[in-house]
């Protein structure tokens, strides 16, 4: 059960930066009304856990949660009721899930290593910032502009652990990883409920469940249109292993089944709602972008360049981020227009016919998959050591910058 609107006294019928209400109930009926309804849900398991901390301090619940991930709840010495509960739910997995067959068909992902990481940067992120709702808690906990590179490469440590051979079962990184996401996003929740700069009648609950649901499409279905843009296409197995992987994410982060999309075809209709929705760019947006331009994007292409082609480097992410978000949304968060984009385009359609071919080749799979897996280790190390990252998650992350909510204030 929810948290609903009625936990929160004097608010309306839905935050006031909504936008294209009506259309949107005519378009998408009960949809749109569980969408929008959503906006003021948080996530009662965790959100209770983390309550918790109140009595049995942060660093000691944190230190449960690890341990019921690694160990089952049942090993957790004094664990309170929230964390039971909360993991009576991580434990009873749904039916519809078939982890075996997602680790077979995900096997050869890895292919595309160089790709898929232009794609989080340039599409998956990106996309979360053409709403100034959404983007909220990342400008009020200082954790983007502060350091773009780290939160990037933190954003980036989770999909791999994700992604990892069997990466999503029970006792793989990849799971506690997820369920630490999810105790994030309510230790933020919380922080920002209780701040005087949140404007819940403006922006609804902090990551609420509307928004977090949108997350799956900015990690699935965005990412999958965009490889296959730039001439990286999965095979139809891997395709639907990719959607189930993160209905599974999607459940394991606690997004409620009224708004969980099963597949490709639901993704979709939540992308449509989303965007007709979404409240406008503001200045924050436009910043967010400018900064994992400057501070990731831009020098991540460099470095496939020689020195004498750096300037090519800026129209080459606007090309990209222009394809993956589309003019409008471009426009929006001024992103500069650039002669670069028809060229990208181009290239892309030629290398999607020539990577087709390629993975028609017998043998091809498995030695790309693994020349992949190679530049994945390379590249995980040089990023670390080129941003001094050596934590995975922010919970985990040194102290210095601005405070946040999931690390221990003790």
């Amino acid at each position: 059960m929810l948290m609903s609107m009625a936990a929160i006294p004097g608010h309306g019928e839905l935050p006031t930066t909504v936008r294209h209400h009506d259309e949107a109930l005519r378009r998408f009926g009960d949809r749109a009304s569980a969408y929008f309804s959503g906006m003021w849900d948080g996530d009662p398991l965790a959100d209770a856990f983390v309550a918790d901390f109140a009595t049995i301090g942060h660093g000691r619940g944190m230190r449960m949660l690890r341990q019921a991930c690694r160990e089952g709840v049942d090993a957790v010495e004094g664990a309170p009721a929230s964390l039971r509960a909360l993991f009576a739910q991580l434990d009873a997995v749904p039916a519809w899930v078939d982890l075996a067959r997602i680790n077979r068909d995900s096997r050869q992902l890895a292919r595309y290593t160089r790709q898929a990481g232009i794609v989080l940067g340039a599409a998956s992120l990106v996309s979360g910032y053409a709403n100034s709702a959404a983007s909220r808690p990342l400008e009020l906990t200082g954790r983007y502009v502060e350091n773009a590179g780290m939160r990037t490469i933190e954003v980036g440590s989770w999909l791999l652990a994700i992604n990892a051979d069997h990466g999503l079962e029970r006792d793989r990184p990849g799971f506690e990883l997820t369920v630490r996401v999810r105790i994030i996003h309510a230790l933020v929740r919380r922080q920002l409920l209780d701040s005087p700069d949140w404007d819940t009648d403006a922006w609804g609950v902090p990551i609420c469940q509307s928004y977090l649901a949108y997350t799956l499409i900015e990690f699935c279905l965005i990412p999958l249109r965009g490889m296959r843009a730039i001439g990286a296409p999965y095979l139809p197995h891997e395709v639907d292993a990719y959607y189930e992987t993160w209905r599974y994410v999607g459940h394991l982060l606690g997004i409620d089944p009224s708004l969980l999309p099963t597949d490709e075809a639901e993704q979709r209709v939540l992308e449509e709602l989303y965007l007709l929705t979404r409240p406008p760019v503001d200045d924050y947006c436009i910043s967010l972008v400018a900064a994992i331009n400057d501070e990731f994007l831009v020098p991540e292409i460099e470095e496939l360049l020689p020195r004498q082609l750096y300037g090519v480097a800026p129209p080459v992410v606007h090309g990209l981020e222009r394809i993956f978000l589309g003019e409008k949304i471009a426009d929006e968060l001024q992103v500069p227009t650039t002669r670069a984009t028809p060229f990208i385009r181009l290239l892309g359609s030629l290398m999607l016919v020539v990577n087709l071919l390629i993975d028609r080749i017998p043998g091809s799979l498995t030695l790309r998959t693994r020349l992949g897996e190679r530049y994945r280790d390379q590249q995980e190390t040089r990023l670390r050591t080129r941003y001094s990252v050596r934590h995975d998650l922010v919970d985990d992350s040194p102290a210095g910058g601005k405070p946040h909510p999931a690390r221990d204030p003790g």
